[in-house]
Parts: structure tokens; C-alpha cells; sequence
């Protein structure tokens, strides 16, 4: 069940480990700010950076793929466009792996192998370990020759980038990937090389690689190693203050160890500390291969009743209706101690039924299967039937070269022999139990075992001695520091008592200023309050002036309207009309100014469009021309927005009268700030623009020497031009108003 359980985390770890995690808030943050800033070589790197942060993410959504495929497909963009090599090879990696993500896992390889072979095309090294790398964690089987020569190519590409850490990471994978097929000395060599370039970069993460090595040196019965650096990886862990997974693996480890070893209380230890860290984490599988191996425990030290109820609560917290190998040849081994073999009869028979589907299990398994129908077997009287597993076991046994199953598979066919009468067998046997055991527990006769155990609980009670001290330390600073702040209490409370003698004398001084100052207070508040009656009477008359001066301006308009109902002369209607308009600017400009708070400024692109709004009605009969307005808000004072608007009634008043006599056509008006306070009005038309030969200057008429007398009074420069119509161009400089 170890086994199991590393080969659970050798396919969660993948994209964790080259994929590094990003604060959440951060990323958010990040994401937040791709879509402002210029194109370029950050911006397309913190792109890519959030595309591995959606696929990354530990439950991924579709709307979560759906975000990365669009920002990827940014990146590629920007990428290509500044010819970002490293960037470009990164991006249709991740293109693939959105692509297998979304189901189309055959289109996603071909996308990686294209990645690979631009990153060859260019020597991007650790952009093809990064390649690499993905495709041998998205390679399904554990045990794919593919999945492994992947990882081996990714620690290449890393160790000729000089990337040394994520070369570390393939070759911690490659030992974990060993280790679940059973090749402890390979995995072995990869976790060796591990933690010597680890060493080197100064980087004390070596749990994993302590863990897997003491799994490696166990199953082939060097429990020397196999403690030594199980008990390492417990200090490492300890000072990393690691959670989870791996610390419920080691202390599993642990407990297997001690178990084997014959230290049965030490084993149940650890392995409750395994059971309380997996049940933390939610580790149902976890929680129920440490059971069974507490159980077990628990029944080589004797004591058969509490390891029965165990093995029962573990049954009811988890069952597959697989077969359950673990439970079962634990069951018959209890049920036979107990000499109850009506009980580990269905146990038994279930355990045949799954011998026939051996190769699907690890030899841990297997092994454990064999051993419990030998025990049911020899107990109910059929040792004769023993020696077809006994034989399997050897051959178990030897393929990886495992010295504590090869000692007990000589006692258990010393057992069959013994039941059979087959006594000389059975002597030999012995003697090779005996032979095998000492050799394999030598180790526990020199004190070898205690002396690591003593050597790490000493470290470990070494440190808790220094964080003692520390804390000894600590108090008695804690102790000075309180005794200093009694004494600056003391010495605060009577400078205090002496403060508040000199505070009196002062309220008492400062009584008497405030009477006379709230006394030219309420005198001051007096005068504010007549002046703020002042600015209100003020605005008041401004706003009934303009009011005034708007209606006076209609009734102008009105008196004009009139007398040209009694005009025949085409030119003089004409005037009168040209004055209405005139007057109607004007009019709009007094009409906002009352109708708003702000008395000495309007908004010109609302003044812009009333009056285009205007002229159109009282000039387009037939709908014939359509306006474009480019404006933008600005506020200007009275005295340049009059002027303003007389040259806009001129302009756009000439433009519908005479730009376009038989077709339709456009009058566009662009009003902007050109540079600081210096803004630009234009008028144009796509009409039949200005007679050939045309001088501005040399023309005797009111409209125009009225716009450019205005541009003058404006401050500014004015400029007609005519190029499929006619354009006119005032710019000039923002005053502030005098108000």
C-alpha cells in the first residue's frame, strides 16, 4: 500500500512542480493589469505567467481554460511580433496542453512536438525540458517507456540551460516513477543524483528524495539506509514544517520499518501519526492502507483482539468491491491466530479467486496474498497445497532482492515442511531462517538501530534545549523590559502630576483669550455671512441678466421675423435672416449661463451641438445633409465662447446654404485640445467647395470678414482651404475667465 500511495503522488506532483504557484491575490492583480500598458517583452513573459496559473490551478474549470486559451493566444501575438523565441516556444506548449485539456489529446501532442522542434531549431535547452517535462506527466501509464525517456530528456535540456533546480525536480520524478515499478536500485541512482546537485545549490528540500531512498533501501532489506534516511527525512520535514501527503508517507514509512524490525511499539507510534496527518488531509486511501498496517502491527506484537477491531473500523471506513488483498490475508492471518477458520474460510476463497488476476498487483501485494493462503492452508491441515506459493514467493523474492522475505519464506517452508513430516527439509530451512535473519538483523544486534534512533532524538532534543534557552532568554528580557516600564511609569506619573499643575495655569490663561476670541469669532461670522449674501445676490442679478439678455435677444429675433413678413427683397431677407441666426448663438450661450451654477463658463461641446441642432431645422428642409460631431467637454468663458459661436453660425450656415446644391452631403465639426490651452475648431464639408481662384482676403463679404474678425478677437489664426470642399480652421488659446 506505500507503494500505492507514491505512485498517487508521483501523478499529482507533475504540474506543481515546474508549474510554480502564484499568490492568488497576486495573480489577480496581475491579470487585472494586462489589459492597460504597451506591447512588450514583460508584458507578453506576465502573460504566459497567467496562463500557467489557470492550468495550474487545482480545480480547473472550463471557464478557466477558456481565460488561458485567450490570454495564450495574446501572448503568441506579442510574441511573434517582437520575435520572442523563448516566449513563442512556451506559448504553443501551452497550447497544447489547453488543447489535451479540452479532450483532443492526439492535435495536443502534435502541438508539443511542434514546440519541441522549434525550441531545437533555436537551442532553447530549458524551454524544451519545460516541454519535456509536460509531455511526461500528461503520459498516462505510470510505467510508459515514453513517460520515462521524457523526464530523462527533460533533465538534459535543464542541465545544459544550467538549470539545475527544475534537473533536480526530473530526477526526483524519475525516482518516484522507479520506485512505484518496483526498480528500487534505479530509483535509487535518480534520487542519489538528487540530492547531490541539491547539495551543491545549497537547497535543504531533500524530503522527498529521503522518503523515496528509504522506501528504495527497505524493499531490498538495507534497513540501515532505509532508517537513516527515513529519519532524516523526519528532521527535514521538521524544520520545513511540512503538512500533508508526504509526512503521512514517511511516518507510514517509519512504522513499516520499526514493524519489520521487531520494534512493534515504535511502528504503532508512527503509524497513528500517519493515520491523525492523512485523516487531516482527507486521504481516504491513506487513512486505510495505514489502518491495515497498524493492524498488522498490532498482530506481530500479540495483540490480536485490538488489531482485529482496528482492521474492522478501517473495513467499514473504507471497502472496494475489488479485491481487497490487504484485508483479506490480514483477516485469515487473525482469524487462524484466533484458530477461528470458519471465519478466514470466505477470506481465503476470495483470495484464490484473486490470484488469478496476479499480474495486476505489485509484489507487496502478492506477496502478502501467498503468505495468508500458506497460513490458511497449513493451519486447516493442507500444507501439501503450500508449496506452489512457497515457490512463487521465492521467485518474488529473489527478482527484488528481498532479504527480509527471503528469511521469512525459509521459516514458512520450514513450517510445511514440519507439517508434511518432511523433517530433514524442514531442519535446513531453519538453519536458513536462522542464517538469513542474522544476517538481515546484525545490524540490530550491534545497536546500530539504537544509536540512529538515539543520534536523531538527540538532534531533535538538542533543539528543543535551544528553543528553551531562547525562550528563557526571551522571559527574561520580557522581565527587564517590564521592571524599565515600571519605573518609567513612576517617573511618568509624577512628570504627569507636575504637567497637569502647568495645564491648569494655562486653561485658566487660555479661558480668558478664548472669551475675547469667540467674541471676534461671532463678529467675523457676521461679516462672512453678509458676504456670502453678497455672492448670492451676485449670482442672482448675473443669472437675471443673462435671462434678461436672452429674452431681449428673442424679441430681436421676433422683431426681425416680423418685419421680414413685410420684405420682398431676396438680399434683405436674407440679412435679416443671417442676423436671426447671429442673434440665436448668442441667445443659446446667455440661455445655459442662467440655467446653470456655473456663471462664467459653458460647455462648448453642448453649445456645438445645439447649434448645429439648430441651423439644421431652420435651414434643412429635405434631410439633406447629416452632421458629424468630434468634440470634446470643454469649458470656456463668455467672452471666447461668443465669438466662438458667431464663427459656427457663419461656417455652418454657409456650408448648408451653399456647399451642396443638388446632392446630399456632410458637415463634420472636430473641436479639441490640440496641445495644453490650445484647442482647434474645424468646420468641413464634402460640398462643392470654393470657386477657383478664391482669395479670402480679397473678398468684400460680411460672413467672412465677420469670422475673421472674430478669430482675431479669439486670440487665434484662421484658415480656409478647399479640397473636395472646404474646410475652415481655427485655432487658438484658452483665457481664463475673469469672474
Amino acid at each position: 500500500m506505500v507503494y500505492k500511495i507514491v505512485l498517487i503522488l508521483a501523478l499529482l506532483f507533475p504540474l506543481k512542480s515546474v508549474c510554480q504557484q502564484t499568490d492568488d491575490e497576486e495573480m489577480r492583480v496581475l491579470i487585472k493589469n494586462l489589459h492597460y500598458g504597451e506591447d512588450n517583452e514583460e508584458k507578453a513573459h506576465n502573460l504566459l505567467k497567467a496562463v500557467k496559473y489557470y492550468l495550474s490551478k487545482e480545480n480547473t474549470t472550463l471557464s478557466d481554460i477558456d481565460s488561458a486559451a485567450l490570454l495564450n493566444l495574446k501572448a503568441m501575438h506579442i510574441s511573434k511580433e517582437l520575435d520572442l523565441k523563448n516566449s513563442i516556444a512556451q506559448s504553443i506548449l501551452f497550447d497544447g496542453e489547453i488543447t489535451i485539456t479540452k479532450g483532443d489529446t492526439v492535435k495536443g501532442n502534435e502541438l508539443k512536438n511542434k514546440a519541441l522542434n522549434f525550441t531545437k531549431k533555436h537551442n532553447l535547452n530549458k524551454e524544451a525540458g519545460n516541454i519535456y517535462a509536460s509531455l511526461g506527466y500528461f503520459a498516462a501509464n505510470t510505467g510508459d517507456p515514453n513517460k520515462i525517456k521524457h523526464f530523462i530528456n527533460a533533465a538534459s535540456s535543464y542541465k545544459q540551460a544550467g538549470d539545475f533546480h527544475n534537473e533536480t525536480e526530473m530526477y526526483c520524478e524519475l525516482s518516484i516513477l522507479f520506485n512505484s515499478m518496483d526498480k528500487p536500485a534505479t530509483s535509487i541512482k535518480y534520487a542519489l543524483q538528487s540530492i547531490e546537485i541539491k547539495k551543491k545549490l545549497k537547497d535543504n528540500n531533500l524530503y522527498q528524495e529521503y522518503t523515496i531512498l528509504g522506501m528504495d533501501y527497505r524493499v531490498q532489506g538495507n534497513y540501515e539506509e532505509a532508517l537513516s534516511y527515513a529519519l532524516k527525512a523526519e528532521k527535514t520535514m521538521d524544520n520545513m514544517e511540512i503538512n500533508g501527503l508526504w509526512v503521512s508517507l514517511l511516518y507510514d514509512l517509519l512504522g513499516t520499518i520499526y514493524s519489520e524490525l521487531n520494534f512493534y511499539d515504535k511502528s504503532v507510534e508512527y503509524y497513528k501519526k500517519a493515520i491523525a496527518v492523512s485523516k487531516e488531509s482527507n486521504d481516504t486511501e491513506g487513512v486505510t492502507a495505514i489502518t491495515i498496517n497498524t493492524a498488522r502491527s498490532l498482530y506481530y506484537r500479540g495483540k490480536i483482539t485490538e488489531a482485529l477491531e482496528i482492521l474492522d473500523s478501517g473495513f467499514k471506513f473504507y471497502h472496494s468491491n475489488d479485491c481487497d488483498v490487504e484485508y483479506s490475508s490480514l483477516y485469515i492471518l487473525i482469524y487462524c491466530r484466533l484458530k477461528q477458520y470458519y471465519k478466514a474460510k470466505p477470506y481465503y476463497e476470495q483470495l484464490l479467486k484473486c490470484s488469478t488476476t496476479v499480474g495486476n498487483r505489485d509484489h507487496i501485494e502478492q506477496e502478502k496474498m501467498y503468505y495468508a493462503i500458506i497460513r490458511y492452508l497449513t493451519k486447516t491441515g493442507q500444507a501439501k497445497k503450500t508449496y506452489v506459493y512457497i515457490d512463487k514467493l521465492r521467485e518474488l523474492a529473489t527478482i527484488n532482492n528481498d532479504l527480509f522475505n527471503l528469511s521469512q519464506l525459509e521459516r514458512t517452508h520450514f513450517e510445511s515442511d514440519s507439517a508434511t513430516g518432511n523433517y530433514l527439509g524442514a531442519i535446513q530451512h531453519l538453519k536458513n531462517y536462522k542464517t538469513l535473519n542474522d544476517s538481515l538483523f546484525n545490524i540490530n544486534n550491534s545497536k546500530q538501530f539504537a544509536d540512529l534512533q538515539l543520534k536523531y532524538e538527540t538532534e531533535k532534543k538538542d533543539k528543543n534545549i535551544k528553543l528553551l534557552t531562547q525562550k528563557s532568554q526571551l522571559q527574561q528580557t520580557k522581565l527587564q523590559k517590564e521592571l524599565i516600564i515600571r519605573y518609567i511609569f513612576i517617573a511618568s506619573l509624577v512628570t504627569s502630576f507636575i504637567i497637569l499643575g502647568l495645564v491648569y495655569s494655562r486653561y485658566c490663561i487660555k479661558r480668558k483669550s478664548n472669551a475675547v476670541l469667540e467674541a471676534k469669532q461671532e463678529e467675523i461670522n457676521r461679516q462672512n455671512k453678509k458676504l456670502r449674501n453678497l455672492v448670492e445676490e451676485k449670482e442672482w442679478l448675473l443669472k437675471e441678466i443673462h435671462h434678461r439678455v436672452k429674452n431681449n435677444l428673442q424679441i430681436v429675433i421676433s422683431l426681425l421675423n416680423t418685419q421680414s413678413a413685410y420684405l420682398e427683397n431676396k438680399d434683405a431677407l436674407l440679412a435679416i435672416q443671417n442676423s436671426q441666426h447671429r442673434m440665436h448663438a448668442m441667445s443659446l450661450i446667455h440661455q445655459k449661463l442662467y440655467q446653470t451654477d456655473n456663471l462664467s463658463s459653458i460647455n462648448i461641446s453642448w453649445y456645438i451641438q445645439e447649434l448645429a441642432s439648430y441651423l439644421k431645422d431652420s435651414f434643412d428642409d429635405e434631410n439633406k445633409i447629416r452632421f458629424e460631431l468630434n468634440t470634446q467637454s470643454v469649458e470656456l468663458d463668455v467672452a471666447q465662447a461668443v465669438p466662438l459661436g458667431l464663427i459656427l453660425n457663419e461656417a455652418i450656415s454657409n456650408a448648408i446654404k451653399y456647399a451642396f446644391p443638388q446632392q446630399k452631403g456632410i458637415i463634420s465639426i472636430t473641436f479639441k485640445e490640440i496641445q495644453e490651452n490650445t484647442f482647434l475648431l474645424q468646420i468641413t464639408d464634402n460640398g462643392i467647395g470654393l470657386p477657383e481662384g478664391f482669395e479670402p482676403t480679397e473678398l468684400d463679404s460680411l460672413g467672412m470678414n465677420l469670422m475673421t474678425g472674430l478669430a482675431e478677437q479669439l486670440d487665434g489664426t484662421f484658415n480656409i482651404t478647399t479640397n473636395n470642399g472646404v474646410t475652415i480652421t481655427i485655432t487658438f488659446i484658452k483665457r481664463v475667465a475673469d469672474i
